[in-house]
Parts: C-alpha cells; sequence; structure tokens
C-alpha cells in the first residue's frame, strides 16, 4: 500500500511540476470549451441554408429583389457566386442548398437545388415571387465528403508542417544533435534546406495517396489541371506550416513541451479554418481572425480546383500570395532566431 502511494504521488508530482503538462491538463478542456462556446454563439451552423446567386446572369433589379425578398428570412443566406460552374460545384458539394441562375440559352430564371431539396425550393420560389424554373441537379451520395476533403488534407499537411519541423528541431536540440552540427562548416541554409527537401517529398507522397483514396472509395472530382494545382497548393502551404513550425521551436526547448503548444494551436486552427463549414456562420470577430490564418486559405483554394474547376491563376493569386506571405514570415523569423544550441 505504501509503494502505491508513492507511486502515485511521484507521478502527480512529475506532471504538476512542469507548468507546461499542468496547464495543457487543467487549461485546455476550459480553452476548448470556449472556442466551441464562440464559435457556435450564433447556433449551429446548418440550422441556415445557403442560396448561390450567379450575379453576372442576373439584372441588377432581380439582385437587389432576391436580397430583398429574403432578408427577413434568418435561416437564409445569399452568397454572391462569379459564375455558373462554381455555384453548381457548391451546389453539388452541399456547400449550397440552391442555385439561382439565368440560362444563357433559354434566358429563363432557373432555381436548382438538389433531389433531397425539392421541397425547400418550392417554398424558396413562392418567397422570391420571381417566375422561376425548378431544377433538379443530380449530385453525388458523396457530396458532403467532397465539401470535407480539402480541410482532411490541410489539417494533415499543418500537421505534418508543425510536427516535422518544429518537433523534430526540438528533437535535435535535446538531443545535442545541433550542438554537434555546430563544430562543422554546415551552414544553418543547408541543414533546413535539407530538412524542408524531407519533408516535402514526403508530405506530396502523403497527400498524393490521399488524394488517390478519395479519388477510388469517394469518386472526388479530380483533373490533371488540378492535381498540377493540388500539389503546388499543397507544397506552398506545407511550407508555410514548416516555417510557423521552425519559429515555435526557436522559442520551446522540450520536447513535451512541443507536443502540448501544437496540440493546443491545433483546437482553435481546426473550427477557424473552414475545415467543416464557412467561416460566415461565425461571429464576425472570430471570422476576421479565421480569414488571416494559412489553413483558411489553404482549404479554399484546395476547394476552388477540386471542387469549382478553378484553373485561372488569377483568381487562385490571391490565397497563394496569403500562404507565400505567411512562409517568407515565419521563416524569415526563424532564421533570425535559430542557434545551433542554447
Amino acid at each position: 500500500m505504501r509503494a502505491f502511494i508513492v507511486l502515485t504521488r511521484l507521478r502527480l508530482l512529475e506532471v504538476l511540476r512542469s507548468a507546461s503538462s499542468t496547464a495543457f491538463l487543467l487549461a485546455l478542456p476550459i480553452v476548448l470549451l470556449l472556442i466551441v462556446g464562440f464559435v457556435f454563439w450564433n447556433g449551429h451552423p446548418f440550422e441556415r441554408r445557403h442560396v448561390s446567386v450567379v450575379a453576372a446572369t442576373l439584372s441588377a433589379d432581380e439582385v437587389a429583389h432576391i436580397e430583398h425578398s429574403l432578408a427577413g428570412v434568418e435561416e437564409v443566406r445569399i452568397d454572391v457566386e462569379p459564375d455558373r460552374h462554381a455555384a453548381l460545384g457548391k451546389l453539388r458539394s452541399r456547400m449550397a442548398s440552391a442555385v439561382l441562375l439565368r440560362d444563357a440559352t433559354t434566358r429563363e430564371l432557373g432555381l436548382w437545388v438538389g433531389p433531397r431539396d425539392v421541397l425547400f425550393g418550392r417554398g424558396l420560389a413562392g418567397t422570391l415571387s420571381l417566375p422561376v424554373k425548378l431544377e433538379v441537379l443530380a449530385v453525388p451520395r458523396f457530396g458532403y465528403v467532397h465539401f470535407l476533403f480539402p480541410g482532411v488534407l490541410s489539417f494533415s499537411v499543418l500537421v505534418a508542417g508543425l510536427f516535422g519541423m518544429g518537433y523534430a528541431m526540438v528533437r535535435y536540440r535535446q538531443s545535442l544533435f545541433l550542438k554537434k552540427l555546430a563544430t562543422t562548416q554546415l551552414s544553418r541554409f543547408t541543414f533546413v534546406a535539407s530538412q524542408i527537401s524531407a519533408r516535402t517529398l514526403l508530405v506530396l507522397l502523403q497527400s498524393a495517396l490521399l488524394v488517390i483514396g478519395a479519388r477510388l472509395l469517394f469518386d472526388l472530382p479530380l483533373s490533371w489541371p488540378a492535381a498540377a494545382w493540388l500539389a503546388l497548393i499543397t507544397a506552398l502551404g506545407l511550407l508555410a506550416f514548416m516555417g510557423i513550425g521552425f519559429a515555435l521551436a526557436c522559442a520551446v526547448r522540450d520536447e513535451a513541451t512541443m507536443v502540448d503548444v501544437i496540440s493546443m494551436l491545433n483546437i482553435p486552427l481546426v473550427f477557424l479554418s473552414e475545415l467543416f463549414f464557412l467561416l460566415d456562420e461565425l461571429p464576425k470577430p472570430l471570422a476576421l481572425v479565421g480569414n488571416a490564418l494559412p489553413t483558411t486559405h489553404m482549404v479554399r483554394l484546395v476547394r476552388q480546383v477540386l471542387l469549382y474547376g478553378v484553373e485561372d491563376v488569377v483568381v487562385l493569386a490571391p490565397g497563394l500570395a496569403v500562404l507565400a506571405l505567411w512562409m517568407l514570415a515565419a521563416f524569415a523569423l526563424s532564421l533570425r532566431a535559430f542557434r545551433w544550441h542554447s
């Protein structure tokens, strides 16, 4: 019995004497509760329906009439889309419940819905008081899986980047591997470049297997141009996350703390990066934070090339630029702060 008490006391002290372990154990559930509470402050995101309006095919008066008709319907949100392809892509992936657009040939105003939203479409048509033709689009059975896939891919790249660079650097420092390298003529640039190259090759292989699996199992839409863009987006996103991990490794000194820090970062990133639902559903302050995160822009880019068929570099450039800025800023800070040993 005495041995049991002693060992229990030792284990408790082992955890409580570590500030990071204590904070992670006691504070993490509270942090998670606060994040979930603020994220779902306005209710569950799937309580509201999204209606995509292809404004380029409608007159300004028609768009204004639609917005006015639905202004008092709290459970319906209007999303203005640039073209037909993007709007119907949202409908296929269940990001939208209906699409309003004018047919270029017949000039009829069409209201497109999925097979399960016909009743919603009829009610919407009645609310709009416009001569619309109800059209039913055959959406894939895995539509919501297609919506989730960019988030799954981005999260796997995020974790690979933070752990692959951040945790590895801390482990190298604790094992004195970095201190030994400091006695050689190896430059910091060569060392960091080798870490980036190895991790990038592994993550690109991992991502390729994930895409192939989603294509075979869930009929994920994929074309050769989309695959090429996907490889570029994945590589750029990985570099941004590796830079952030590297920056953390310059401040964190032990492996246990690094694991705790990465775990705590992952929680808000999951909820604020459009992995599971759009930022439009969040309170505005949280949406502003989410819009600045590299994970959000990576998820959006992947959805654009995979689900909407976007190939125009002008459309993709803003998101790519944000990832590039995160990468450059993180690595500039990291290389400035990096030391071979404490």
